[in-house]
């Protein structure tokens, strides 16, 4: 009586009625059993001060289940069975407590305070142990079986609950000395009115404080996984924070809540499971730094651990990838944007922070060589000053569709080959030979201070001797019947090599057609 989780309030007026009753056996007087009911009153305004904080528990309960039914309804419809098992038993003890003190006699008072028959034994003991028919004891013992039973199943067997609930409402069979006797007996058995009432009142108030602790149990149940936090910051996460020209910036803005009185354990790895240390953890937040030592996709992940009152949560970090990219700078001579007729020119093209195979180029005559390279041709291209080359990136949405967005373009003018100048022995000015070295000149041909290293092969050129008409010549040779011409030569003639064509050697799509002529003095 005395055990259990009770108030030091409760054990007190427990202890008090164990040794009231032990004085009764003693036939004490009637100022003792008037006292016990002083008692009892002490244990009926305990009763009222727990039914009222249970009152409170069931409004908070109803108050969660309206607010977040998926979350507290299940919880608010145990109280409910709560509030129906606690009334019945706890109304069942009050009209028990009534009839004892009608057919012993009545009350003394009108207020109903006070019994007549506070030392009546007789007919208590017949009406709830020794009368012929149903006993009201076992029936009393039976319902507060029931009753444990009952809370003991809403509590989801919880331990600590089910242990006291078997404390506090034990019905077993008890010692009286050598003799074992029945719970009715032991509880009823050879008592006046004046303590068989405080003890059913006590009943009563082990109802309430019972029906209080499941209560408790099911309003911890409502934020049972719930971590709790003490702080909570507006952020702002954006995926990046460079947006390009024609593009959108993208953030997502929240509420988030920490608590400042603890630090998480953070433990972070990479996708080789190799640890990553963390920086520094401020405000519930870890903030890491990991050197981007070689290029490439990276994976990390990890874990948190949160400490609560109910023990750790533990929540998964998911895997995230970023891309380390070489360094790199752009620097563009804006006036020298030029495409040239004839060969393929050599683009490069990227997007900051954009994986090459995630880009796309279009423009006229332009292809793709190897991820990030490409080649523009545009000999067909005769009629345009100018073209326009796009640049546009796929990007993969959360439901896995691919949608492109521009990332920029550029416009490049357009120019023919530049002139060549034709040489030959290696010099192209100023050239004082011999008849016999001009007759077995080889004619070549070559861009000087050209952005493009092409070897170029002569394939025809126009031979003009003094005396004689132009001669075409097919090839890069000086013809034997040009030979007799010039050996017949004045020194001081000039000799001249002109209209020479020209074509890139192994591309026969690379034509020359403006080479500078080349003009020779004959000295001897």
């Amino acid at each position: 009586m005395a055990g259990g989780k009770l108030s030091a309030r409760q054990k007190m007026i427990n202890m008090m009625y164990l040794v009231l009753t032990a004085m009764l056996a003693l036939n004490v007087s009637k100022d003792i059993l008037k006292a016990l009911t002083k008692l009892d009153e002490s244990l009926t305004e305990t009763i009222t001060t727990v039914g009222a904080k249970n009152q409170d528990a069931y409004s908070a309960l109803a108050a969660a289940a309206a607010e977040n039914p998926a979350k507290a309804l299940k919880w608010k419809n145990k109280s409910d069975e709560v509030r129906e098992a606690t009334s019945e038993l706890f109304n069942y003890i009050g009209e028990l407590k009534d009839t004892l003190v009608g057919v012993s006699g009545g009350w003394e008072d009108e207020e109903k305070t006070i019994p007549k028959a506070l030392d009546a034994k007789s007919k208590p003991l017949n009406f709830l142990v020794t009368e012929q028919g149903p006993q009201k004891a076992t029936e009393l013992r039976e319902k507060i079986e029931a009753y444990r039973a009952k809370m003991i199943q809403i509590a989801d067997n919880d331990p600590s609950i089910t242990n006291n609930l078997q404390t506090v409402f034990n019905t077993e069979k008890q010692k009286e000395g050598d003799k074992e006797v029945s719970w009715e007996e032991a509880s009823f058995g050879e008592y006046p009115l004046g303590a068989i009432l405080p003890f059913l009142t006590d009943i009563q108030a082990r109802v309430r404080n019972s029906e209080a602790e499941v209560l408790t149990h099911l309003l911890k149940n409502i934020d049972a996984g719930t971590v709790k936090f003490n702080q909570v910051d507006a952020m702002v996460i954006a995926p990046s924070s460079y947006v390009t020209e024609g593009d959108s910036y993208e953030a997502m803005v929240f509420l988030a809540a920490y608590d400042d009185t603890q630090d998480p354990q953070i433990s972070l790895q990479d996708e080789n499971g190799n640890s990553i240390p963390i920086d520094r953890i401020e405000n519930g937040r870890g903030f890491v730094k990991i050197p981007a030592n070689s290029v490439g996709q990276k994976t990390w992940g990890g874990k948190i651990v949160i400490k609560q009152t109910d023990g750790e949560k533990v929540y998964d970090i998911p895997n995230t990838s970023y891309t380390v990219a070489p360094q790199s700078v752009v620097i563009s001579p804006s006036k020298m944007n030029v495409l040239y007729r004839g060969v393929d020119n050599p683009l490069e093209i990227g997007v900051p922070g954009v994986e090459p195979s995630k880009i796309r180029v279009n423009g006229p005559g332009v292809r793709q060589v190897k991820p990030g390279e490409y080649v523009a041709d545009v000999t067909t291209m005769t009629g345009q000053k100018e073209i326009t080359i796009s640049v546009s990136v796929v990007e993969t949405d959360k439901e896995g569709n691919e949608n492109t967005r521009p990332a920029g373009t550029k416009k490049f003018r357009i120019k023919g080959l530049p002139p060549a100048v034709g040489n030959i022995y290696g010099r192209s000015e100023n050239l004082l030979l011999s008849k016999s070295a001009v007759a077995n000149a080889t004619v070549n041909a070559k861009f000087e201070d050209f952005v493009f290293d092409l070897d170029l092969e002569v394939v025809s050129f126009e031979l003009a001797i003094p005396g004689s008409p132009p001669e075409r010549v097919r090839g890069n040779k000086v013809p034997g019947s040009a030979k007799a011409k010039i050996e017949k030569l004045r020194p001081g003639s000039t000799v001249t090599f002109r209209n020479i064509k020209a074509r890139a050697k192994g591309n026969s799509r690379v034509k020359v057609e403006r080479v500078a002529a080349i003009s020779v003095d004959v000295n001897n």
